[in-house]
């Protein structure tokens, strides 16, 4: 608890000062001035916004409250709306995408995918410098979808791999910046949920009739 405090308060702190600065000295600040200002806002709010979603989206998955609501859709078209709007956060860095043979549609929950998908890109642009790129590679292997993301961040030691999905934990070069770890192990759960229902249909379609 108080490590999620620390981190939801950071961003609060952010704008608080700043929305006071503004207050304060407005009739004395350029148009750039309050432009740079309040795009600092806008970020310590989105930053705000994916905590909170982040905790609350692990709240349901301890409970057991995600549910899959499958429906078909296009992977490449997933992959690609993503990147783009993670993107978009930071204009300056490159972005390759390497997307081969994948299929018109598949089924899966395509919102909880897409907040998977988000957690590890999003992971890989905070754990990298901004005018690094990020490696998005997707294929098809026999009957699954394989998507590889690659970055040239801090990287994780060995001795940390083993409990890397574990929920609040961190690795020793990352407890100085901000992460509530509880990401990786909300993609994990999502994750696991589409492989037991794969696993529950395979079964389900072997049984005799």
């Amino acid at each position: 608890m108080a490590l999620l405090a620390h981190q939801l308060k950071t961003p609060l702190s952010t704008i608080n000062a700043l929305a006071q600065g503004l207050m304060r000295r407005a009739d004395r600040l350029s148009t750039n001035d309050i432009r740079g200002r309040a795009e600092k806002i806008w970020r310590a709010s989105l930053r705000l916004d994916e905590l909170i979603e982040t905790i609350m989206s692990y709240t349901r998955a301890s409970a057991g409250g995600i549910v899959l609501n499958p429906s078909e859709f296009n992977p490449d078209d997933l992959i690609r709306r993503i990147c783009r709007e993670q993107g978009n956060q930071e204009p300056e860095r490159p972005f390759h995408l390497d997307i081969q043979d994948l299929p018109d549609f598949i089924v899966g929950d395509p919102i909880l995918l897409e907040q998977a998908f988000v957690i590890i890109l999003s992971n890989a642009m905070k754990y990298s410098p901004p005018d690094q790129p990020i490696g998005i590679a997707a294929r098809t292997e026999e009957d699954m979808i394989r998507i590889t993301v690659v970055d040239k961040g801090i990287g994780v030691s060995e001795r940390d791999l083993p409990f890397l999905m574990q929920p609040f934990f961190r690795g020793q070069n990352a407890k100085n910046l901000p992460g509530t770890g509880l990401g990786l192990s909300l993609a994990w759960h999502i994750l696991k949920l589409h492989g037991e229902a794969w696993i529950s249909k395979a079964k389900r379609a072997a049984e005799p009739a």
